[in-house]
């Protein structure tokens, strides 16, 4: 029976995470439209200094369309986590806050972007959950979702956020830009085998879209390498997995192998849902081999310094690539042969998995 049926709460933790997901949900079309502007500018453009130059006047247009959605990507995501606590009466508020987040505002011209938009999202959804509970006269009822509350929700969070918030969560921001900068050697490698993880986890469900979110805010400060080890990442469980069914041809029927031919074709685009099929017939040995396989990969990508300037992955994402374009292929590569290996070593072959069911 489920918890909704017994009258139990869900926990916080898992409100605040489902609230964040639906911020995630909108803001992913957004990032991969303006992603894939980018892409097309590279197709005569060139990457310097983790910039995009492009090569005449039209690609530069294409170029503004990209970043128009990048512009765009914060106030989305604060909006919307929003939508998902407060509703509808939390979407005008949600976006001025989440434009006000990622522009220069108050005394000292502070940005807090990424972080000051997911914050904001929560702060502006749980105020107006409580304007809507307000006892108001009938005459102002109708006035409610559409001016009061939004115009009130703006204001008192705004005011909030400018002298209250910008200081310190510019302050916490400069220390995750102060950890980046140290990151060497074993720390870097850390770090990717958590990319990597996350990337495998739930085969692009929840714990990939936060990884997602975690690269993207990382991008937004000047750091391009979660970004293309992440995206690096993306590809590596469908592409293990389309390759363990055709080359181990005695462990998986001829279904399977259709399926593994469809897995590689998404892989090309990053799609790690390319690996869900196999999941759903042998969950335990997929995910073990997806999962290490991954954070192999992902280690081994950051002590590459595998740079990517758009946001999504696979083989077609390799003109956002501008540092480590043939690491970002051989790691990918590496990583789906891990898990190969590992199916290898831990998969029965047909026969003796059929003896062992009768």
């Amino acid at each position: 029976m489920s918890l909704a049926r017994t009258g139990k709460k869900t926990s916080l933790g898992a409100r605040l995470f489902k609230y964040f997901n639906t911020g995630i949900s909108y803001f992913l079309p957004v990032i991969i439209a303006g992603g894939m502007l980018f892409s097309l500018t590279l197709i005569t453009g060139r990457i310097e200094d983790g910039a995009i130059v492009p090569s005449n006047q039209f690609w530069q247009n294409i170029y503004d369309l990209g970043q128009a959605g990048f512009s765009m990507m914060v106030p989305v995501l604060c909006a919307y986590i929003a939508y998902g606590v407060g509703s509808k009466p939390a979407l005008a508020p949600g976006f001025i806050l989440g434009y006000a987040a990622n522009n220069p505002i108050g005394a000292g011209q502070i940005s807090t972007g990424f972080l000051g938009a997911l914050i904001l999202g929560f702060m502006v959804g749980y105020f107006v959950k409580w304007t809507k509970s307000w006892r108001v006269p009938e005459v102002l009822k109708p006035m409610m979702p559409t001016f009061l509350i939004p115009l009130i929700t703006t204001f008192v969070c705004g005011v909030v956020y400018i002298y209250c918030l910008t200081y310190p969560l510019n302050a916490f921001v400069q220390v995750i830009v102060d950890i980046m900068y140290s990151l060497n050697g074993m720390s870097a490698v850390v770090l990717g085998i958590a990319i990597g993880l996350l990337a495998a986890a739930d085969f692009g469900g929840p714990c990939s879209k936060a990884a997602t979110a975690f690269t993207i805010a990382l991008m937004a400060e000047g750091f391009y390498v979660p970004n293309g080890v992440f995206r690096m990442c993306c590809a590596i469980p469908p592409l293990g997995m389309g390759l363990a069914s055709l080359i181990l041809r005695n462990r998986y029927d001829k279904a399977d192998r259709n399926l593994g031919i469809s897995a590689l074709f998404l892989s090309s685009s990053g799609i790690t849902e390319g690996a869900i099929p196999f999941a759903g017939k042998d969950f335990k040995r997929t995910w073990i081999a997806c999962a290490v396989g991954t954070a192999v990969a992902g280690g081994i990508g950051m002590l590459h310094n595998i740079s990517s300037v758009v946001a999504f992955g696979g083989i077609v994402a390799i003109a956002g690539v501008y540092e480590g374009q043939v690491w970002y292929v051989v790691d990918m590569l590496i990583g789906a042969l891990v898990i190969v290996g590992i199916l290898f070593l831990t998969k029965p072959k047909l026969d003796s998995e059929a003896s062992g069911r009768s």
